[in-house]
């Protein structure tokens, strides 16, 4: 299977550069579909698995959970420096007190009680595709040579290399 971007790249090395870039979010922007309307709001990542499933802790009785509850499938949009991500997947509440455990942090404690409050539910995203832009580093560096050759030349840079941007199937 070839990385959807570039047939030069097995999919495989686009999923692990995918899951490099995706590790080094704390936050992000959770979209949910409200009628015929997209919201969009500020989480804090919990964890993110190896398998690039991302988990969420949120109120029982955020409005969000209503949204979810009507359509479950959401887009994760991550920004950070010159690193992008965007994650598409099916959100799930999940009400395991190990689990809860296991991703308290005291930051958490702004919002809740307690890991043992009872509005505390986690939410668990599995996802389904993803897409990275990576510019930071060696890569920023070289697509700054290859913009300001672009310039020069009248010619577009690409970005479509691996190792800075790449679509993939999770």
């Amino acid at each position: 299977m070839e990385n959807a971007t570039s047939t030069r790249t097995p999919a495989s090395e686009a999923t692990s550069r995918f899951r490099e870039v995706l590790s080094k979010f704390d936050n992000a922007m959770l979209v949910t579909r409200r009628s015929a309307e997209c919201h969009g709001r500020p989480m804090a990542i919990a964890h993110v698995e190896p398998d690039s499933t991302m988990w969420f802790v949120t109120s029982i009785d955020a409005p969000k959970l209503v949204e979810i509850g009507t359509d479950p499938h959401v887009l994760v949009c991550l920004q950070g420096g010159s690193r992008f991500a965007t994650v598409n997947g099916k959100v799930s509440v999940v009400r395991d007190p190990r689990k809860i455990d296991e991703m308290w942090r005291e930051s958490f404690r702004v919002w809740f009680d307690g890991k043992d409050d009872p509005k505390l539910v986690l939410l668990r995203l599995t996802p389904v595709a993803g897409e990275y832009w990576d510019q930071s580093g060696i890569r920023g560096l070289k697509y700054a040579f290859r913009a300001a050759k672009a310039i020069l030349s009248d010619e577009r840079p690409s970005v479509e290399e691996p190792e800075m941007h790449a679509s993939v199937k999770l």
